[in-house]
C-alpha cells in the first residue's frame, strides 16, 4: 500500500483600517473558496492576538500529492 503524501499552504490575512480592525468576510470568502477549488482543504486557523487584538489570522491548508 502506497503512503498518502500531503503538502502544505499557510496564507495569512490581516485586518484591514487606521486600527486594523476590519475584516472583509467577502474578500475572505473569495480566498477561501479560490483555494479550496484548487484542491485545498482547511486543517486549522490562528488567530494572532496581542494585548486582546488581532493583529492577523493564519489559515492552513493541506492537499494531497498526486
Amino acid at each position: 500500500m502506497a503512503m498518502r503524501r500531503f503538502e502544505y499552504k499557510t496564507v495569512k490575512i490581516e485586518p484591514k483600517g487606521f486600527w486594523g480592525t476590519k475584516l472583509d468576510p467577502d474578500k475572505i470568502d473569495e480566498i477561501l473558496n479560490d483555494l479550496g477549488n484548487q484542491g485545498w482543504e482547511l486543517v486549522a486557523m490562528q488567530d494572532l492576538e496581542v494585548n486582546g487584538h488581532s493583529w492577523s489570522f493564519h489559515y492552513t491548508f493541506k492537499r494531497e500529492r498526486i
